[in-house]
């Protein structure tokens, strides 16, 4: 190996060791055996083993430092994965994203505000900004509405209410004095539409008053045809109820009936029919009372 050191010589053995120490330079020093003069930032190619190694002396020029490895594919970087190497000789960006591991989404654009307030892309990313100005038109494109105007619908386990008013725990009445029955259908009071299909528990509490002979009646409705009718002769409240399937559109109410009576005297008795307490449940939990 040469020692980079040129002797005082003759010109022909000058010349030669010249030739020798530009031949090391020209190949960072190839061989299987280290220079014997070394310096700080010098290049040797270590070709002790099966792939030689480029090496760089340190800045103490106390030893030397890997650089990489002249492999038969390719120059390697010291200390570099198979996935580094392989990014590093990817041509492609989808090439690079294969070697890196990562999905499609990795390269996938970002959403315009037209996009974003669509809600209707699924391959898109969003940013911070859009996802922000998403809800804000949504919201936005929501009225405040009054309860009685509130659009209906109903999910698994939810149903808002288009009509609901009055009621509470003061009983809802409905009085015939005389001989004869009437009935009357409380849309106003408990009648609901919904706009999704679901299942509903409809509860609330009958009971009558006035003289004992006489039968009030209640009834749930669905779409005006009656489900289940319950009657009475007692003044004692009773808690009544009905597990009801809807479709979307269907309208569900309660209707009470009122029976009078005459004596054989003439004389006339006037009874009420009263239902409180009423509730339409999904899960167990109430979501109205009136």
């Amino acid at each position: 190996m040469v020692d980079y050191n040129l002797a005082n010589q003759s010109g022909a053995q000058f010349r030669a060791e010249l030739n020798l120490i530009l031949a090391a330079l020209q190949s960072c020093a190839f061989g299987a055996v280290a220079p014997t003069t070394t310096t700080a930032g010098q290049l040797w190619v270590d070709a002790s083993g099966a792939s030689p190694i480029l090496k760089v002396r340190n800045a103490l020029n106390t030893g030397w430092i890997a650089v990489g490895t002249l492999a038969s594919g390719g120059f390697e970087l010291a200390g570099t994965t198979e996935a580094g190497r392989a990014l590093i000789a990817a041509a492609t960006v989808p090439i690079q994203r294969t070697a890196l591991g990562l999905g499609t989404g990795a390269t996938l654009g970002l959403a315009s505000l037209a996009q974003a307030q669509a809600g209707t892309d699924n391959a898109t990313l969003m940013t911070p900004l859009r996802v922000a100005q998403a809800i804000a038109a949504l919201v936005g494109a929501a009225a405040n509405l009054l309860a009685d105007q509130m659009a209906p619908t109903a999910a698994a386990d939810t149903v808002v209410l288009k009509h609901c008013s009055g009621g509470g725990s003061d009983a809802i009445s409905l009085s015939k004095t005389g001989t004869g029955t009437v009935y009357e259908t409380l849309f106003g009071e408990t009648a609901i539409t919904v706009t999704r299909d679901c299942a509903l528990r409809v509860a609330f509490e009958q009971a009558r008053s006035g003289d004992s002979s006489n039968t009030q009646r209640a009834a749930i409705l669905r779409d005006g045809a009656v489900l289940q009718e319950w009657s009475t002769t007692s003044t004692s409240w009773t808690a009544r109820s009905l597990d009801v399937t809807l479709t979307a559109g269907q309208t569900l109410c309660i209707r009470l009936g009122a029976t009078g009576r005459t004596s054989n005297d003439g004389s006339t008795f006037t009874s009420l029919s009263l239902i409180r307490y009423v509730r339409y449940l999904a899960d167990q939990r109430s979501l109205i009372g009136i």
